[in-house]
């Protein structure tokens, strides 16, 4: 090694080497403090009935109740995503208004992919407060609840974060014994059924497992179709009064229809769709423009955990968890195109998308927490430490038979799609390899001061360093593109609360995104020379609980600039600027839990104004992609007595345009209606009818830039669960 390459290496290790130091001596210095509260060891407690109303965040990283946590937190409990049919993470989302789907596409895989407050979070998707790679659906049969955290966020999850981030919280083994049994039936010739078993194993130790089969069609969608299996087990043991391990696994395994939409009308000046420039062409929602014999979609994801909580002292505890997981997915989907759209409106054929490849991570966190007294003051300190080594691999996948349907190109009729043309190609690896690793390694301290029983004061600091290898070149491994990005996110809020009962807040924070935070786009053109995109965001926010502490009512304005945007030139699209800049500024309204004894109800409302304020001059002043001025959300409960409910809600969301550019493609406003009727037949058998869409609305789901998913039609399911 050159003396140039050690002193890089020693100005990479100094901050690292001072932060980890501090993270080592702060628990000591406080220990020696007065101990005010104990923190307890997650436990394997029995099974208890969760309600709408969630009082504790989901993360680590928020020790203090979420009335005193100074940030827009919604948390989707399991009993609202029983009584609104959630089957999947997408679905989930709907019960948070501000976030909006986007379609596959530009390098990024069909799957959960959306955006928060305006910008992108597909890469900022957490499960049990660890990053999840790779696009693809979740389902949520193995989940507890669902966390979305508004505002940039990078002190708490690190890189990413610049709207929000979420976080699934899985279900872990409890001292029990129980077991629920479901099956549901509906109307697309779909099924689903799912188990999830507990048992005690001695005194200390409990295992769970959870299953899950599924089969049906997609309502509203021609041919498209979806089948799951899964399986997910926790086994958890209290080593001592003090300490517990839980080893946690997770198989699914997908088989799918790939759903690409319709094709978006361009910027056409003539020819027959000249009436429908830059939004949806005017045919039935229910088109499918894929070819059965040519496209498919096969995801295995796997993972595996582990846990160690071991209470240090009364008020000190060590959490360190450490997870290895592996996404792979193949896939071949026509992505419909049109042949000539300002003169005919055929789609042809000869748009595939091909993918084959996997998704790695291995990562390791260990946190720190503490809450002790220094004079009348209350520390609530989170410090810790996460190493991560992930990789992206991708291989050739092409017609090793030559694909007929590519020929002259083969037309397909936008009015009247026909997915059985014959197809006489065969895909498969033609040999070739281009593969990213990245590297990164990060250092937080945490603290939540509370200054008396009326004020509460936050402060965060993060140092982040995650270094990236592109070898874009199959032929060429050994030449490869690098990326380092070494940051230092902060946030800082300050808390006033009037009663018990309230709080009243402004917070402040930042977070950076480098553009090789997915791995999957590659570096191209001048974008290595890049610094990290760069957000601040200020909040204003006010939190109550109401009817006895039953219900929580929250109120935020925010702000939130980008800096340091990534935009192309116009005519060199090889050729990067790197000083745009976005803003979003909006308003946030919700109440969720028990308003009386009978009625529970989750609901919400987010208003966003979104600018492009620097980037190429035709798009300064436009709206950011995918961001709704208004969104909302409603679900309501009642509960007649003890054996018959009812639920009522609906999801509305604004207009929204595919990109931010002068010719970007609109999608119309939209409103939903869900029902629920529930029935406890027996001590031990439920029955349950839903509706989703009920009044069977025709409206755009997933923005992409040449084309546009439709959302589910109407889908009426009746379902049973039997608990033993």
């Amino acid at each position: 090694m050159t003396e140039v390459n050690k002193g890089s290496l020693n100005r990479k290790f100094t901050p690292s080497a001072i932060a980890l130091a501090i993270t080592a001596i702060m628990p000591i210095g406080l220990s020696h403090a007065q101990e005010v509260k104990e923190l307890a060891v997650s436990q394997a407690s029995a099974q208890t009935e969760d309600n709408y109303k969630v009082d504790q965040s989901t993360s680590d990283k928020y020790p203090l109740p979420l009335l005193d946590t100074a940030k827009t937190i919604t948390v989707i409990s399991q009993s609202v995503m029983k009584d609104r049919n959630v089957d999947n993470l997408r679905d989930a989302l709907r019960n948070v208004p501000g976030i909006s789907m986007a379609a596959g596409e530009g390098g990024a895989p069909p799957g959960d992919s959306m955006s928060i407050r305006g910008f992108d979070a597909s890469n900022d998707i957490f499960i049990d407060g660890i990053r999840d790679l790779a696009g693809y659906s979740r389902d949520t049969y193995n989940t507890e609840s669902v966390e979305v955290s508004k505002g940039p966020s990078s002190t708490t999850n690190g890189r990413g974060s610049a709207g929000g981030s979420i976080n699934m919280q899985t279900k872990t083994a409890k001292l029990d014994d129980f077991a629920d049994a479901s099956v549901r039936i509906g109307t697309e010739d779909d099924y689903r059924a799912t188990v999830d078993f507990n048992t005690q194993i001695g005194q200390q130790t409990a295992l769970r497992i959870n299953l899950l089969a599924e089969d049906g069609d997609v309502a509203g969608r021609n041919h498209v179709s979806n089948q799951s299996q899964a399986i997910a087990a926790s086994l958890m043991t209290q080593l001592n009064p003090g300490s517990t391990l839980s080893v946690s696994a997770d198989v699914l395994t997908q088989d799918n229809v790939p759903d690409y939409g319709i094709p978006w009308v361009g910027n056409v000046t003539g020819g027959p769709l000249v009436d429908y420039a830059n939004s949806t062409p005017p045919v039935n929602f229910d088109n499918f423009y894929g070819n059965l014999h040519r496209d498919f979609e096969e995801i295995d994801a796997k993972s595996l955990t582990l846990k160690y909580e071991n209470q240090l002292t009364n008020s000190t505890k060590l959490i360190t968890k450490a997870r290895t997981a592996s996404v792979d997915r193949v896939n071949v989907v026509t992505a419909p195109r049109f042949i000539s759209v300002n003169d005919s409106t055929d789609v042809r054929m000869s748009d595939e998308k091909t993918r084959d490849t996997s998704n790695n991570i291995n990562i390791v966190q260990v946190d720190l927490q503490g809450t002790y007294q220094l004079g009348a003051m209350t520390h609530n300190v989170v410090t810790g430490v996460e190493f991560s080594q992930e990789k992206f691999e991708r291989w050739g996948y092409v017609a090793l038979v030559a694909d007929n349907l590519n020929d002259k190109p083969v037309l397909n009729d936008l009015f009247d799609p026909n997915p059985y043309i014959e197809f006489t190609g065969q895909y498969g690896r033609d040999g070739s390899r281009t593969y990213a690793d990245g590297d990164g390694k990060s250092v937080y301290l945490l603290d939540n001061i509370e200054l008396n029983s009326e004020w509460i004061v936050g402060l965060g600091l993060r140092w982040d360093d995650f270094d990236t290898e592109y070898h874009n070149d199959s032929d060429e491994l050994s030449s490869y593109t690098t990326t380092d990005s070494n940051e230092i996110s902060w946030n800082a809020n300050i808390s006033y609360k009037p009663g018990q009962n309230s709080a009243i807040y402004l917070s402040a924070g930042t977070s950076f995104t480098p553009l090789s935070t997915n791995l999957t786009g590659g570096v191209r053109g001048n974008q290595s020379e890049a610094n990290p995109e760069k957000n601040f965001s200020l909040e204003l926010g006010t939190k109550w609980e109401l009817f006895k502490g039953k219900a929580i009512a929250t109120a935020a304005v925010f702000q939130n600039t980008k800096t340091d945007g990534a935009y192309r030139d116009a005519d060199d699209r090889n050729l990067y600027y790197f000083d745009g800049e976005q803003k979003v500024t909006g308003l946030e309204l919700s109440i969720i839990g028990q308003i009386t004894d009978e009625l529970s109800i989750t609901s919400a409302y987010t208003y966003q104004d979104t600018k492009v304020v620097i980037d190429l001059v035709d798009n300064i002043g436009l709206e950011l992609a995918r961001a709704p001025k208004h969104s909302a959300s409603f679900w309501a409960r009642y509960d007649f007595n003890q054996q018959l409910a009812a639920g009522l809600g609906f999801e509305y969301m604004g207009e929204r345009a595919n990109g931010n550019t002068a010719t970007s493609r609109s999608a119309d406003s939209y409103t939903l209606f869900d029902m629920m009727v529930s029935y406890q037949a027996t001590e031990k058998l439920s029955l349950r009818l839903n509706g989703s869409n009920i009044t069977d609305e025709d409206y755009v789901d997933q923005l992409g830039g040449g084309h546009f998913i439709p959302g589910t039609g109407r889908l009426v399911t009746l379902g049973a669960t039997y608990s033993f």
